[in-house]
């Protein structure tokens, strides 16, 4: 009386799951049934865990919101599944061999009729279902570059899954799952049969993972009301480690032996990924006496010379920017006749009048081999560091490549290992003179002269403060824009922290605060401090004090100050 006058399906038409012989004793076969249903209706209640894993995208308070979620999604879940296995009891509407029709699209026909209305809204559930899956198969583009992020940062997925995209998502994850995705597809056909099998396998085996670390992280710390803890987390793990066993063997012919063969082989793979990064880390951890930096007296830039031109020209201008204790050139010389063009060339350039050009015999032609040479015997003395610039013209991407070699980057290479050696690349775009493009910078050929003026507050940024915001301070009464800060005299500016720096470790506390809002920006200059409490940037602060002038720039020694929380 409850189900009404629900129609019932004929179990024995032609492409239905065969339903077998009543017996008073369950055989073998129908406990492999039973557990290949409890298998697959354990898959049917997987992705709550991705709300663990984005706990932090809640709105505070977090935790307590990922709870209630949890617990409403649970509910909703549970309600589902219940009432689709009764209604399919009642109804008798069983699965077909070729996966269609569902059992879902059976229980709604059914109920709904075949009418306008009962077509109509069987459609509508249709679409629900497919939404739902669609819901279903975001869920995973949400959760999953979150947990590689954590795997990666512990070191047993390559670091590049850490990091964020220009829209603040973890883009390298969400590409790895795509590219998944689709592999797994075409490798399947797109059948769920085989595609449950890859999802429950590595689904239930992370429960599991998870289940008895937890259940071990709770025996270890002892902390108060352990054992509920400890026993909820075991069972948990042991009902999902029997889900992976059942799926392994009724799923087997059906791919799972796939990730049976695979997952041994990836665990060795990310061991040897972490033992790789603890290396490294170890390799690159700075000791007491590693951190001691040794006494260098003289610091010596080299450039290497393959031919005079504008791109030369600039690796020089950048070379005595350095301030060099000695600046030079280097030609390896490779065919003597251009060796003498660029001689030739070299003392006829008025730019490059005051740079002695040295000319070193290459005669296994190896240039990089003649660079490692050449830097040996500039550092043989223990006090000496040499800088090594290498121009490098810039050509497009494809043609520049096949027209163009890299003998930069091949020098660079070997150099990179020496010590006390740097190998600096000085690009030069070459393309972009081609094109008639300027230069995203244009310097200035005639330079005006200096006139004493008062210093001005720096340019204005693309930062705008809301009404919100700028009532919350008890220095509104006398806030005033950055733009209308006066030398020399006292102001009351609000901004936001766009950048902070703090003096060497052996040079005298202090902390420069650079701060921004609509019309401009200021610093603050904090002495004898080397932080302040509380202080990050992209924080707002409210400061108060006498406006003087640093290195041309509006700056406030010393405010007093709020941060605006």
């Amino acid at each position: 009386m409850a189900t009404g006058t629900l129609p019932k399906y004929d179990p024995s038409v032609e492409g239905a799951v065969p339903l077998g012989q009543s017996q008073g004793l369950l055989t073998f076969a129908a406990i492999f049934i039973l557990l290949r249903a409890f298998a697959n209706g354990g898959s049917s209640l997987t992705g709550l865990e991705a709300i663990s894993d984005g706990v932090s995208l809640f709105k505070a308070p977090e935790g307590v919101n990922a709870r209630r979620t949890l617990m409403v999604m649970s509910g909703i879940l549970g309600t589902l599944v219940f009432g689709i296995s009764y209604f399919a009891y009642a109804m008798h509407a069983f699965p077909f061999e070729k996966g269609t029709p569902t059992v879902i699209s059976q229980i709604a026909k059914g109920i709904l009729g075949e009418g306008a209305f009962g077509s109509t809204f069987f459609f509508v559930v249709q679409a629900a279902t497919m939404l739902i899956l669609f819901t279903g198969a975001n869920t995973a583009y949400s959760g999953f570059p979150y947990l590689v992020n954590f795997v990666a940062n512990d070191g047993f997925l390559p670091r590049q899954l850490s990091k964020r995209g220009h829209r603040l998502a973890f883009s390298n994850g969400i590409i790895l799952l795509a590219g998944s995705a689709v592999l797994l597809v075409i490798f399947t056909k797109a059948s769920v049969e085989h595609l449950v099998a890859f999802y429950a396998l590595g689904v239930f085996t992370g429960f599991s993972l998870v289940g008895f670390g937890m259940a071990k992280r709770a025996k270890t710390r002892k902390e108060k009301g352990w054992q509920r803890s400890y026993i909820v987390n075991l069972i948990s793990g042991v009902i999902s480690l029997v889900i992976i066993i059942i799926f392994s063997v009724v799923k087997f012919t059906e791919g799972a032996w796939i990730i049976l063969a695979i997952t041994p082989i990836l665990v060795l793979l990310l061991l040897r990924l972490n033992r790789q990064y603890r290396a490294e880390q170890a390799a690159l951890k700075v000791t007491q006496e590693k951190s001691r930096a040794t006494s260098i007296a003289r610091h010596d830039v080299t450039v290497l010379v393959d031919s005079v031109d504008i791109a030369t020209v600039g690796a020089i201008r950048y070379a005595r920017s350095l301030n060099p204790r000695k600046l030079s050139a280097v030609h390896f010389v490779i065919d003597d006749r251009r060796a003498e063009e660029i001689s030739a060339a070299w003392a006829s350039n008025a730019a490059l009048s005051d740079v002695q050009l040295e000319l070193i015999d290459c005669p296994d032609r190896r240039l990089p081999n003649a660079a490692v040479d050449y830097s040996i015997r500039a550092t043989a003395a223990a006090d000496v560091e040499l800088t090594l610039l290498l121009p490098r013209r810039s050509y497009s991407a494809l043609v520049g490549r096949l027209l163009h070699d890299q003998t930069a980057e091949e020098i660079a290479r070997p150099i990179s290992q020496l010590e006390r050696v740097v190998a600096t690349i000085v690009p030069f775009d070459v393309e972009r003179i081609l094109s008639g493009e300027e230069s995203l910078v244009q310097s200035k050929r005639e330079i005006a002269p200096i006139k004493s003026s008062e210093p001005k507050p720096l340019a204005k940024p693309d930062l705008t403060m809301t009404q919100e915001e700028i009532a919350i301070s008890h220095y509104d009464e006398n806030i005033q824009p950055i733009a209308k800060a006066v030398w020399r005299k006292r102001a009351h500016v609000r901004g936001n922290v766009t950048s902070i720096r703090t003096a060497p470790s052996g040079g005298a506390p202090r902390i420069e605060v650079e701060i921004w809002d609509s019309t401009g920006g200021i610093t603050l200059q904090f002495l004898g401090r080397r932080e302040i409490k509380g202080l990050e940037v992209g924080s707002t602060i409210c400061a108060e004090g006498m406006v003087g002038e640093a290195e041309g720039a509006l700056t406030i020694l010393n405010p007093s100050y709020e941060l605006v929380i």
